[in-house]
């Protein structure tokens, strides 16, 4: 008895989960209210293309569609949406983009008959603008005790999740309305014939002979999609739900939706030709603390999932190139944005090895606390494919409360003693980092374990508790660790990197929580992360490639930190920080120049003048040097010095709107009127788009109509 009630459970646990894919199909032609009225909004000519391809879309590409605020991002994700489906993409015609419109115009044309709805929506719409033309079919319109009944035969491809031959039939209900899809498993086969007299709908050996000595081609697929499948006791296999279900994913099947939430995102990087290129990625993102100077440190890993390689013939090598964009926003401001290439060159027998493992980018740069949008974009300039992601980050205060780092996971582990820094790289260690934190049974995981601002109380007393977590409730495995600060030597920053042992770990998925804990066993910060152990002996992780800095003279990243306190208005803090970049490296005219740009922000003119002189004889920064000096004594009131310094600076590059709107002012302040229009019109040349250079040049031509004299 208890065998019964295990297998019926199971029966309905099936049928259960077979009725809601096929649910969850059916609903996928409903939009929420917002969605409705952002449709009702459309031109005409959107709502027609969003009407032809509802049926072989996924639901977020039109959640994105319906959330395009102008025509010009409408059409670019036409144009994209078609290319991502090209079978043939770099020839004229897109066979598939043709083949849906010609559908689209015959279900419109031929199921709108007798239907109260326009023929895409019926079901026999829905179902041949997925499928298809039927390779064959068969009509039951005039059988005594059926209802009008058709039948399409298909053959399916396997790889889009299809049987390899099938049929769908649609029926009448009660022999009116429109045609509706049928579900043997659902509606029944009962719900095909005119019950002239009751019928047992559970009787399906009776409802089997009585189908087929109406029409016997009828009676397989009454109670079955799959031809000659026929359970023992004629009950409609479970089967049927699937099949529906497969039926409505097959036209998304082998398409990925994040060319199209990212849409929106990417659009800026990239034209629209090259959108149809866009690739799944695995990313990973951590911040850590570059011990020796106390800097936050944002270190960013992709690995892209697809690599399409070029051959130069000189080198009998294959190369690819991947150009890494990384930008740092708040809102809509950018406070910081770099770009660098990662080259790849491999002899030819080493292409298949590339193709088994593919390739990792590791970079990392320094951060100032806050709170960021981090944005990455790849692009391979080898078939112009990109990758995109973006994430959320936190950037503590140095010298606030004591902190974990969010756990790193590598498979390996490699002493590399030399002056450089790089991301994962700890002093004279480097941690090798695969984004898939995928482990297999030859793989011994490390874990990196980051703790920050430790107090010298804490350190003497406290610890880290690692908690390992596996997921499979039929082997179930724990295991907590207890680190030791004080296993480290001293420092309020500490890093160490730690074998796991895999003892009784079996293959499964795992979480991984780090808890650093008070000698009163307090918890003062948790982080956490997951990974998986894989029955695969030997994994081919990718090769991975990394940006180097001189670690023993920071002055980049300085720089770089003065970059940022710059772009969010901490003028102070940004001086200081390029002032410490021309400190570790008096020949970097570009943190001098940054730094002179701020401190004439800062009224600081004196020290301009003083420390321009760096920049002297240097011919690439010879506007720059001569703008700085035109500035600072403009703030001094040295206006006709100011002039000369400013002119040499327009003399060295011409196109300046910065020199030319501060020549401007120079000529106005000395009530030289029409030099100082010149001036402000060859700016606004150059960029129409200056409120104030506008408001100027009405103001000098008022006085040059009103020839109010100089120095008035």
């Amino acid at each position: 008895m208890k065998k019964a009630i295990a297998l019926t459970a199971c029966v309905l646990l099936l049928a259960g989960a077979a009725f809601a894919q096929e649910r969850a199909a059916r609903k996928k032609l409903e939009l929420n209210e917002a969605e409705k009225a952002s449709y009702g909004s459309l031109a005409p000519k959107y709502r027609a293309w969003l009407d032809m391809v509802t049926h072989i879309t996924l639901a977020e590409e039109r959640k994105v569609f319906l959330k395009l605020a102008n025509d010009r991002d409408r059409d670019a994700f036409i144009t994209i949406f078609w290319l991502q489906r090209d079978p043939t993409p770099g020839t004229p015609e897109n066979e598939f983009k043709a083949e849906v419109e010609t559908r689209f115009a015959y279900v419109n044309d031929f199921f709108k008959r007798g239907a109260a709805r326009p023929g895409w929506m019926t079901d026999p719409g829905r179902i041949y603008m997925i499928l298809g033309k039927p390779n064959s079919q068969e009509r039951f319109d005039e059988k005594p005790g059926l209802y009008p009944v058709m039948v399409w035969y298909y053959y399916g491809d396997a790889s889009l999740g299809l049987p390899t031959y099938f049929n769908v039939v649609f029926y009448k209900r009660f022999g009116t309305g429109e045609w509706q899809l049928y579900n043997p498993a659902l509606d029944g086969p009962a719900a095909l014939l005119i019950q002239d007299k009751p019928l047992d709908p559970d009787d399906y050996g009776a409802l089997y002979n009585r189908i087929f000595q109406i029409a016997p081609t009828l009676a397989g697929p009454a109670f079955s999609m799959i031809p000659n499948e026929m359970a023992e006791n004629y009950r409609p296999s479970l089967r049927n739900n699937f099949v529906l279900a497969s039926i409505i994913q097959s036209p998304t099947r082998k398409l990925s939706v994040t060319y199209a939430t990212n849409f929106l995102k990417y659009k800026g990087y990239v034209d629209i030709a090259s959108s149809a290129n866009f690739i799944d990625n695995t990313s990973l993102v951590s911040l850590t603390r570059e011990e020796r100077y106390g800097l936050d440190m944002v270190n960013v890993s992709v690995r892209p999932k697809k690599l399409s390689m070029g051959y130069n013939e000189e080198k009998d090598k294959y190369f690819f190139n991947l150009n890494l964009n990384v930008s740092l926003r708040q809102g809509e401001r950018i406070i910081y944005q770099y770009a660098k290439n990662f080259e790849f060159y491999f002899a030819p027998d080493r292409v298949q090895a590339l193709q088994g493992g593919g390739v990792v980018i590791h970079d990392s740069f320094p951060v100032i606390p806050g709170e960021y949008q981090l944005v990455v974009f790849v692009e391979n300039s080898v078939g112009r494919e990109f990758t995109y992601f973006d994430q959320n980050i936190r950037v503590p205060s140095p010298g606030g409360r004591p902190h974990l780092a969010a756990p790193v996971l590598g498979h390996g582990l490699e002493n590399e003693d030399n002056p450089f820094y790089h991301a994962y790289k700890f002093v004279r260690r480097k941690l090798s980092v695969d984004p898939e934190r995928t482990f297999g049974l030859s793989d011994v995981p490390h874990l990196l374990v980051g703790a920050y601002d430790l107090p010298r109380e804490l350190w003497e007393n406290g610890e880290v508790e690692i908690v390992i977590k596996g997921l499979s409730e039929r082997a179930p495995f724990s295991r907590t660790l207890r680190q030791a600060l004080n296993s480290q030597p001293y420092a309020r920053d500490l890093h160490w990197i730690l074998p796991l042992d895999r003892e009784g770990m079996r293959a499964d998925y795992y979480d991984l929580t780090l808890r650093l804990r008070s000698a009163a066993g307090a918890v003062l910060d948790s982080r956490s992360a997951n990974f998986t152990l894989s029955p695969v002996q030997k994994l081919a992780h990718p090769i991975e490639s990394y940006k180097q800095a001189q670690a023993d003279n920071p002055f980049l990243f300085r720089y770089a930190l003065g970059q940022q306190y710059q772009a969010t208005g901490s003028l102070e803090k940004a001086e200081e920080q390029f002032a410490f970049s021309v400190r570790d490296n008096p020949g970097f005219a570009e943190g001098l120049v940054a730094r002179l740009t701020v401190a004439n922000r800062l009224k600081k003119f004196a020290e301009v003048l003083e420390a321009a002189e760096g920049l002297a004889g240097q011919e690439k920064f010879a506007l720059e040097y001569h703008l700085a000096k035109g500035t600072a004594m403009f703030g001094l009131e040295r206006l006709e010095a100011a002039l000369d310094e400013l002119l040499a600076a327009h003399k060295a590059y011409n196109s300046d709107t910065r020199v030319l709107n501060l020549l401007g002012t120079v000529f106005f302040r000395l009530g030289d009127m029409e030099e100082a229009l010149k001036a402000f019109e060859a700016s606004l040349k150059l960029n129409g788009s200056q409120p104030q250079v506008e408001k100027a040049v009405a103001d000098v031509r008022a006085r040059l109509e009103k020839k109010i004299p100089r120095g008035k």
